[in-house]
């Protein structure tokens, strides 16, 4: 195929790991096989991205998707654009329907699915019925783990060939700025004490409410550092001040680039509800860091327990406190799981074989069910 072809990600109120994997597709894919890529999303995502974004707020809840719709569609009709890819359930919904009155393919990422336990249930009964009519009305269907590929195929059973598992993927990330030794330090790690280390937004999904009360199990030269910010910061600094763990826990906020403080850690600690193959997580491998991870949703596709680190079950803070002192007292097994797990994400979760990917199915061609 010759010439060049125009691509729109759209992006709804999008944190964290979809914002960071929509900047990494048009970083990777800008000028390959002549593909140019232009973002569209809300102005609080700019930040993030590796261009100017053209600005498109993606309501929240039932009203306002006509407008932005309609908004959507003049910007893919001014654009020119060949192709629309939504990343989130409500911005696939919008995005198919402006790409009607345009020449444009729609393809859709279903990033995450919606739970009764983090949503409440009448919010996620109304996005269940809004999942098989988002497979229905795009032409591709990209979810980054089996879980949600099997979930969005028995939702949408005649449609259910148009959905392919996409895992993300990672590349390697930057050298980290400092010494591990510096940030244990800022972070008043003693030498000989521990430190472990999440990267989640501080919202119900992530459960650090689980994570507070597996820490307090923790003897008292472990230290816990979370970034992140969210709805939830004052309330989880109350609980943790409640358990009298306050003084060993750093709430350091939103970082766009944490690397140097995950590669300082002794362990990285994920107690989510649910998370398809967190990118969180996968950099924290790169990093050659053990994980310890809830077994919910895409994890155990990332994480075989006690091979390539430890697997805990939801809502268990004694068996994840169990599971973190089992590798900061046997060091070389938490760095033999950490080898395994890096070779697991280079021959499963490749950044190149994602980019591969997206970049057929931009261009039209060949279709995979995986």
């Amino acid at each position: 195929m010759t010439g060049s072809r125009k691509v729109l990600e759209v992006l709804g109120r999008s944190a964290g790991g979809i914002a960071g994997h929509v900047a990494a597709v048009a970083a990777g894919l800008q000028g390959r096989s002549g593909l140019e890529i232009a973002i569209a999303g809300p102005p609080e995502v700019a930040s993030r991205m590796p261009r100017e974004i053209l600005p498109l707020t993606i309501p929240d809840g039932v009203w306002g998707h006509r407008k932005a719709s309609g908004q959507l569609q003049e910007l893919m009709t001014d654009g020119g654009y060949d192709v629309v890819h939504a990343h989130g359930l409500r911005a696939a919904l919008d995005s198919a329907r402006a790409a009607r009155g345009t020449p444009a393919s729609a393809l859709a990422t279903i990033h995450n699915l919606v739970l009764p336990e983090i949503s409440g249930p009448l919010r996620a009964r109304a996005y269940r019925r809004a999942e098989p009519v988002a497979v229905r009305w795009n032409e591709r269907v990209f979810a980054p783990s089996r879980d949600i590929a099997q979930h969005l195929r028995a939702v949408a059973l005649s449609d259910a060939s148009k959905v392919e598992v996409l895992h993300l993927g990672v590349s390697p990330p930057p050298r980290p700025p400092r010494e591990r030794a510096q940030v244990r330090a800022e972070l008043g790690v003693d030498p000989g004490q521990h430190l472990l280390v999440t990267v989640a937004r501080l919202a119900p999904q992530k459960a650090l409410d689980v994570l507070l009360t597996a820490f307090a199990r923790l003897p008292a030269t472990v230290h816990l550092a979370i970034i992140g910010g969210g709805p939830l910061h004052e309330q989880l600094k109350t609980l943790a001040a409640e358990m009298g763990v306050a003084p060993r826990v750093g709430f350091l906020g939103y970082r766009s680039e944490p690397a140097d403080y995950v590669a300082a850690a002794d362990v990285f600690c994920l107690t989510s509800v649910w998370e398809a193959c967190s990118l969180a997580a996968q950099e924290a491998i790169t990093l050659g860091v053990p994980v310890v991870t809830t077994a919910v949703g895409g994890m155990p596709e990332l994480i075989e327990d006690r091979v390539s680190g430890r697997l805990v079950a939801s809502g268990d803070p004694e068996g994840f406190a169990a599971a973190v002192t089992e590798l900061l007292a046997t060091p070389d097994d938490a760095r033999r799981m950490a080898a395994n797990a890096k070779v697991h994400l280079a021959e499963n979760f490749s950044s190149d074989r994602m980019l591969e990917r997206l970049e057929r199915a931009y261009l039209g061609l060949e279709v995979e069910t995986a």
